[in-house]
C-alpha cells in the first residue's frame, strides 16, 4: 500500500481502529503523531508490523510528571518506501507506569524495552526477557536514573545480589564465552554463544559496562551545545 500523503495513513488507521486512536496530527509532512489507548498498543503494533509491513524503529520513554502528571511511551514505526514515520504515543499512569510488551510479536523490541525499563522505570508486561540490561550489577532496585526526580550527581549506595542471571543454553548446546575483553571490542562486553556443532543456536549478552550517564547530565545540567560537544568526544 502506497501513501501519497500522511493523511491517507491517518484515515486508514481511524477507520480500522475508530476507538483506539484518540487523536492524530501531521505537524510536518510525512511525520504522523497518533495518541492511542495504551491498552491497545500490541494490537496496533501487530497491525502495522505484520499487516502493513511497517518497520519498527525504537521506543522513547519520558517522565512527564512535572508537566503532564504522567509518563509517556512513543513507538516509532516507518514505511520506508513511502518515507513516512508514524509515532504511536501512549499516556501511562504516573504512579504505576506500565504497558504491554511488544516482544511477543516484535522480538526486536527486546533491548529497547529493557532499556526504558531500567532508565525510566516503565514496566512492559509480558516481556520475554525482563532482566536488567543497562544498569550496573550493584544498582539498587526501583531507582531510575532518567526520572526527573533523580539528580544527575546522585550516587546510590551499591546493593549486592542484583546481577542478572545468565540464560541457560538450549539442550545439547555448548557454551562458548567471549569477553569481557576482546581485541575487536570497543568496550567490555560478555557474549555467551550457544552452539551445536558449528551452528550457532543462540546467544546471551551482557554489556554497557562503560555506560557513562551522558543522557542524564545532558537532560539536566548541560546546554544544547554542551551536550553535543560532550557526546562527540565519546
Amino acid at each position: 500500500m502506497v501513501f501519497e500523503i500522511g493523511r491517507s495513513l491517518i484515515d486508514d488507521l481511524k477507520a480500522k481502529f475508530p476507538t483506539d486512536i484518540i487523536s492524530a496530527r501531521e505537524p510536518v509532512p510525512r511525520t504522523i503523531y497518533a495518541d492511542i489507548r495504551r491498552e491497545r498498543i500490541r494490537t496496533l503494533a501487530e497491525y502495522l508490523f505484520r499487516g502493513m509491513g511497517a518497520r519498527f524503529n525504537t521506543i522513547v520513554g519520558v517522565d512527564r510528571r512535572p508537566t503532564h502528571r504522567d509518563f509517556q511511551t512513543t513507538y516509532i514505526f516507518s514505511f520506508d518506501a513511502e518515507r513516512i514515520f508514524l509515532l504511536l504515543q501512549a499516556s501511562l499512569d504516573k504512579d504505576t507506569p506500565e504497558i504491554d510488551s511488544l516482544t511477543p510479536i516484535i522480538p526486536g523490541a527486546n533491548w529497547i524495552e529493557r532499556e526504558v525499563r531500567d532508565l525510566v522505570g516503565i514496566t512492559f508486561n509480558g516481556h520475554i526477557d525482563p532482566r536488567r540490561l543497562i544498569l550496573p550489577d550493584d544498582w539498587p532496585d526501583n531507582v531510575y536514573p532518567l526520572r526527573k526526580d533523580f539528580s544527575y550527581d546522585r550516587r546510590p549506595e551499591p546493593v549486592e545480589g542484583l546481577a542478572p542471571k545468565p540464560l541457560a543454553p538450549p539442550e545439547n548446546a555448548t557454551v562458548i564465552p567471549i569477553g569481557p575483553f576482546f581485541p575487536v571490542l570497543e568496550e567490555p562486553a560478555v557474549f555467551r554463544v550457544f552452539v551445536e556443532g558449528e551452528t550457532v543456536v543462540g546467544c546471551d549478552y551482557r554489556g554497557f559496562y562503560s555506560h557513562r550517564g551522558i543522557e542524564k547530565i545532558g537532560d539536566s545540567a548541560l546546554t544544547y551545545n554542551q551536550t553535543s560537544f560532550l557526546a562527540e568526544r565519546i
